[in-house]
């Protein structure tokens, strides 16, 4: 009997044999009917949903011959096995059968499932997975540590403790269900070679039990496991896309995908045209504070960690709204002018657009909207038309030169705020290869489920997750056999 996997997920094996031949099946099943009255409900109800539908048994006697002897293991109670198999049916064959048709399971699928009640442990003391035979049996251990009245299907945390109760049926069985699952069919119709040359010298081998599954995705790979060899890798991916949520699938492309720094550890932040740091922004291009644990902002700090303030000018307007202008100590308005010192004069268009004020860096500058553009208000913009000063009669009046006096546009009246400067989140510069090489692989296992089996995965996919949901479970009468 060959060991599978170990303490992270249950590898899959090259089978050799064919669970059977597409040509030899008949209406027949291909085990022999026990007396009616030798059998329990349980019995009967395995018949009905196993064993007729799809020549599939289901072994939950303890017999010495389907395990390993060199282990001391114990057999599981009626109760759990009950449980276990009716949670088999609907997560598992029955996703199978709605997505894929009737016949795909009892054409391709393992022809008989062996419960254990016992772990057994390695040498090390890690605890097996399970185990599988050819392509033809599969052995399910731990099965009394299943509780019915507290079941829990983990698809939206995948890095979750897998030793944590209550037991992960993900982990410890359907997962590796598919794993194994898969392997039959890649062995009856082969994947492209394509897919070994995207990790090409990345693989582990036998040292594949020293990456974890954190590690894995920084490498290309979605597990621990799937570094071992090209094989174990497709049906790694395979299974854990099936049984992943949107969050879990997340949770490993954010771990494949790596934060840059220098080498003092600094972040690197992707730069814009003119060199400053990119700030992240929220849906509604709103900008992205870095925060603490508990939430909140964080300030900005000098280099002896005092906290760091920024003015914001507020612009006064009085009752009715208009902008309240800036005067000097005789009452004379304090007209805006340029960086060297100079009036920013008026323009007739300017005042037809209408004028705006906006705050940069501490100032208030001014703005013409002309053309449904807004243009800053400067000195320079000598072709348009000055408004300029007039008599009662509307006639321009003039200096002691004889020329006319152009107006001004006055500055508003302000008032300074302090507040605190808090941290901007920056748009970090990423290494995105091997998220690019999951993601490659994954395209790669779609194409062939599609192209040879005519199987969806993504369609699948919603169909095991729907099925795995908590309300779904609900559904479910895991205590009787009828």
């Amino acid at each position: 009997m060959k060991n599978i996997k170990l303490y992270a997920l249950l590898a899959g094996v090259m089978f050799t044999t064919y669970s059977c031949n597409k040509d030899e099946i008949s209406s027949e099943s291909i085990f022999v009917d026990a007396p009616e009255s030798a059998k329990s409900d349980f019995d009967n109800w395995i018949w009905d949903n196993f064993t007729k539908p799809y020549n599939i048994t289901l072994d939950y006697y303890y017999k010495d011959n389907e395990t390993d002897i060199e282990y001391n293991v114990t057999p599981p109670s009626t109760d759990k096995s009950l449980a276990l198999a009716k949670l088999m049916k609907h997560v598992w064959i029955d996703a199978y059968t709605e997505v894929a048709g009737e016949n795909f399971l009892k054409e391709n699928c393992f022809r008989k499932f062996v419960f254990v009640g016992s772990p057994e442990y390695t040498d090390q003391g890690k605890i097996k997975l399970g185990q599988a035979e050819g392509g033809i049996k599969v052995t399910l251990f731990r099965v009394n540590e299943l509780d019915p009245d507290n079941i829990y299907i983990n698809s939206d945390d995948f890095y979750r403790d897998h030793y944590t109760t209550p037991l992960d049926l993900n982990y410890w069985y359907f997962h590796t269900m598919h794993h194994e699952f898969c392997h039959i069919l890649t062995q009856k119709k082969a994947y492209t070679t394509e897919y070994r040359g995207i990790s090409e010298g990345d693989y582990s081998g036998p040292d594949w039990n020293n990456v974890s599954d954190v590690d894995a995705a920084a490498r290309g790979f979605v597990s621990g496991y799937s570094t071992k060899e090209y094989n174990e890798d497709f049906a790694e991916m395979y299974s854990t896309y099936v049984t992943s949520s949107d969050k879990a699938w997340n949770q490993i492309l954010e771990r494949a995908t790596e934060l840059l720094t220098d080498t003092n550890g600094t972040p690197i932040y992707e730069l814009d045209k003119l060199g400053k740091p990119i700030v992240e922004t929220d849906a509604k291009g709103n900008p992205l504070y870095e925060l603490d644990g508990d939430g909140n902002r964080i300030p900005e700090t000098d280099v002896n960690g005092n906290t760091l303030y920024k003015y914001e000018t507020v612009i006064e307007k009085d009752e009715e709204g208009n902008i309240v202008f800036l005067t000097d100590e005789s009452g004379n308005p304090v007209y805006l002018t340029t960086s060297a010192g100079k009036y920013i004069p008026m323009y007739e268009e300017q005042v037809k657009g209408g004028i705006s004020y906006k705050i940069e860096n501490g100032k208030a500058m001014a703005y013409f909207n002309y053309g449904g553009t807004q243009y800053p208000v400067t000195a320079t913009a000598q072709s348009f038309h000055l408004m300029v000063e007039k008599d009662a009669e509307g006639n321009p009046i003039l200096d002691e030169e004889g020329k006319q006096i152009p107006m001004y546009y006055p500055a508003p009246k302000t008032k300074t705020d302090l507040t605190v400067s808090y941290k901007y989140k920056y748009v970090q510069m990423k290494d995105e290869k091997a998220k690019k090489k999951i993601l490659a692989k994954l395209e790669l296992v779609r194409a062939y489920f599609k192209n040879n089996w005519k199987i969806d995965i993504d369609e699948l996919r919603a169909k095991i997750l729907e099925k795995s949901s908590e309300e779904s479970l609900k559904s479910l009468n895991l205590k009787s056999a009828k």
